[in-house]
C-alpha cells in the first residue's frame, strides 16, 4: 500500500517543508508514489489556510451568549506531515488546560498523513462564570500519539467569548477632548464623555440612589452644564451626577463641560474618575460599583482620565526696558562692523600709499 503523496497547499510551510515532510527518503523515482517514514505532526492551521481536497481550516466560536446560553465552538486539526495518526483525542477548555475547565472532548479514529478532521463542540454555560474567556484546544490530549513535534498541539482561538450574566453589568469609559486642539492651557474648554454600556442580559432601572458620580477635581470649572443622550445628568455641588436606566446591550452618554483654571501652573497633572452603580443581582438596588477606565491607556484597566496641563513659552518685553537684539539682529550687528572696519582699513591703505609717493 502507498502512503499519500500531500498533493496540497501548505501555507506558511512552504515549498521546502513541503518536500521535506512528503516526499520522504524514498521519492528518488520520479512519478511514484514513495513510501512515507515520517511522523505525523498534529496542529491547529489558523484560519483561513488552505488545506488538502480545496479545505480551509476553520477556528472560531461564538462571541457572546447570556450565562446558560449555548456557544458553538468549530476547529480543524492538521497533520503536517504524510506520516498517518492513529486514534487520539481532542480536548477543548476554557481559560486553562485543566479538568476543572474542560468543554468537551472527542475522539478521532484515525487521520492519514497530510489530512484534516474539522470538529465542533456545544458548550453549554449554565456553570461558567459571567465574562470574557479565552479557549483552548489541545489535539492528542491523552498523549497517546508519537509525533514530530509535541509542541504545536496546544491552539489558543483568536477570539475570546463573552458569558454575560442574567443581571445588568455595566461598564463605563471616560474620555477628554480640548474644543481647542492641541494641549491643554489654562482657560481651554475640555469636554470629558463618560459612556456607561450594559454588557449583561437584564435591564438596569433607574433605581434609588445614583447611577453615576463624578467629582470635579482642583483646576477646572464646570463650564456649559451637563448632558446626557438618556436618563437625567445634573451638577449637584462639585459633582456631576446622573440618573437613569440602561436596557441591555445598550449605552448612555453623559457629557460635561469645564474650563481649566486660568492660575494653573505648568505640568499640573489633573485625574479625576467616575463611579457608576447598578444592581447587580436583580433586587431593585445599586449595590455594585465600577470606577470609569480611560480607553486611550490600552495596557491598564479601570484608570482614571487624566490631563496635563502646558504653558506655552512667552517673550513679552518687560515695560520701560529696551528689547535685547534677537540672534539674527545679532547678526546684522556683526556684519555692519566688518564692513566698516573693511572700509576704514581700505582707507588706511590709501593714505599710506599717497604719503610714499610724495617723498
Amino acid at each position: 500500500m502507498t502512503r499519500p503523496t500531500c498533493a496540497r497547499q501548505f501555507g506558511r510551510t512552504g515549498i521546502l517543508a513541503l518536500l521535506l515532510a512528503c516526499l520522504g527518503p524514498f521519492a528518488a523515482v520520479a512519478g511514484a508514489d514513495a513510501p512515507c517514514t515520517k511522523l505525523p505532526d498534529l496542529w491547529f492551521p489558523p484560519p483561513g489556510t488552505a488545506l488538502a481536497n480545496n479545505g480551509t481550516s476553520v477556528q472560531e466560536a461564538t462571541a457572546a451568549v447570556c450565562q446558560g446560553g449555548t456557544i458553538r465552538v468549530t476547529i480543524t486539526v492538521d497533520t503536517l506531515t504524510c506520516g498517518d495518526a492513529g486514534g487520539f483525542d481532542v480536548s477543548l477548555y476554557y481559560d486553562s488546560a485543566d479538568a476543572g475547565h474542560v468543554v468537551g472532548t472527542k475522539h478521532v479514529d484515525k487521520l492519514p498523513g497530510c489530512q484534516y478532521v474539522t470538529l465542533t463542540f456545544s458548550w453549554n454555560t449554565a456553570a461558567v462564570p459571567p465574562g470574557r474567556h479565552t479557549l483552548l484546544a489541545w489535539a492528542d490530549s491523552g498523549e497517546r500519539v508519537t509525533e514530530l513535534s509535541e509542541a504545536n498541539n496546544v491552539y489558543t482561538l483568536p477570539s475570546q467569548v463573552l458569558v454575560s450574566p442574567n443581571a445588568p453589568l455595566i461598564d463605563v469609559k471616560k474620555t477628554y477632548k480640548d474644543a481647542n486642539g492641541g494641549y491643554a492651557t489654562p482657560k481651554d474648554r475640555i469636554a470629558y464623555e463618560i459612556v456607561l454600556r450594559n454588557d449583561g442580559c437584564a435591564d438596569q432601572k433607574d433605581n434609588p440612589g445614583h447611577e453615576l458620580v463624578d467629582s470635579i477635581p482642583q483646576g477646572i470649572t464646570p463650564a456649559g452644564g451637563v448632558t446626557a443622550t438618556s436618563g437625567k445628568a445634573a451638577l449637584v455641588g462639585n459633582e456631576v451626577v446622573w440618573d437613569g436606566g440602561i436596557p441591555a446591550g445598550g449605552s448612555v452618554t453623559v457629557t460635561v463641560t469645564v474650563t481649566i483654571d486660568e492660575d494653573v501652573t505648568d505640568s499640573t497633572l489633573i485625574c479625576n474618575q467616575a463611579v457608576a452603580s447598578w444592581d447587580s443581582n436583580g433586587d431593585g438596588r445599586n449595590e455594585a460599583q465600577e470606577p470609569s477606565d480611560d480607553p486611550t491607556t490600552s495596557e491598564r484597566d479601570n484608570d482614571p482620565t487624566c490631563l496635563v496641563v502646558r504653558i506655552p513659552l512667552a517673550y513679552a518685553p518687560i515695560a520701560g526696558t529696551i528689547d535685547a537684539p534677537t540672534l539674527s539682529e545679532w547678526g546684522a550687528i556683526a556684519l555692519g562692523i566688518l564692513l566698516s572696519l573693511g572700509f576704514v582699513g581700505m582707507l588706511w591703505r590709501r593714505r599710506r600709499l599717497v604719503a610714499s609717493g610724495r617723498k
